[in-house]
């Protein structure tokens, strides 16, 4: 190898070693967007159960608060997420349901980027307030007979494809407050399909409250795990009536904003 071959390849490795190491690509800071659905039912449950309408209020702003933790997290300006709360379908009940859904229903992408941080505690106490206005005026009613059925499977039937985020990078949850029972008057050996398929939503049953006899808590499961199998539902958790601590915190496990 004469001299100028070498002088060659000592200064191809030269160059070479000089080279800026490559950056690694950066990856997608876009997170899931997730649409938060709440669906209430305010049957005689509120009145048969002690303490039901404090404990359903203070499930309902825990999962705001995470929604809240969720936004933040994404810095404010970055956040898409949704919560809405939907009442069940209720014959006689007579609440303003559109106003209070109207008024429980927060969109960031609604709301300008320079408003989102500001207004956070005045968003906050106005949706607790219409929370507890609409417990108010739900608890009608000392005397179970005057209420009539929640129907979860008319909303689940008609609504809540309407509800869901059709957006591609989106989590969408269903919790939905009730005492396990998903129709009025239906047998709950079976339930009609609703023929229609959710894959993208998680679904989360809270303060289910069957009869301590006759294994009823097996059998109101075994119904809704048939039930939303048939709806190729990704996900579902149930939790039982319990410590009300001890629901958040498993709401938490499931909902929390680094989830």
């Amino acid at each position: 190898m004469n001299l100028r071959n070498s002088i060659y390849i000592v200064l191809a490795v030269l160059i070479v070693s000089c080279q800026p190491p490559q950056q690694p690509e950066k990856k997608n800071t876009i997170t899931p967007k997730k649409n938060i659905i709440v669906l209430l039912d305010l049957s005689d449950r509120l009145i048969v159960q002690p303490e039901q309408p404090e404990r359903d209020k203070e499930v309902i702003k825990s999962i705001y608060n995470i929604f809240e933790e969720k936004v933040m997290h994404d810095l404010y300006i970055r956040s898409r997420d949704e919560i809405k709360v939907v009442i069940a379908p209720q014959r006689g009940a007579g609440l303003p349901i559109y106003k209070y859904e109207d008024k429980l229903y927060i969109n960031m992408d609604n709301i300008p980027r320079v408003s989102r941080k500001p207004k956070e505690q005045e968003r906050r106490e106005l949706f607790h307030s219409y929370v507890d206005s609409l417990y108010q005026e739900a608890e009608y009613s000392s005397d179970p007979k005057k209420y009539f059925g929640a129907d979860i499977w008319k909303y689940i039937y008609e609504d809540l494809g309407q509800d869901m985020s059709t957006d591609t990078l989106s989590e969408n949850y269903l919790f939905i407050l009730t005492d396990g029972y998903p129709v009025v008057g239906k047998d709950t050996a079976k339930l009609e399909p609703v023929n229609k398929t959710f894959p993208e939503l998680e679904v989360i049953l809270v303060e289910v409250a069957p009869r301590d006899k006759d294994l009823e808590m097996d059998r109101i499961m075994e119904l809704w795990q048939q039930w939303l199998d048939e709806m190729n539902v990704k996900s579902y958790t149930f939790i039982k009536r319990k410590a009300i601590t001890k629901e958040i915190d498993q709401i938490n496990e499931i909902l929390g904003p680094g989830k």
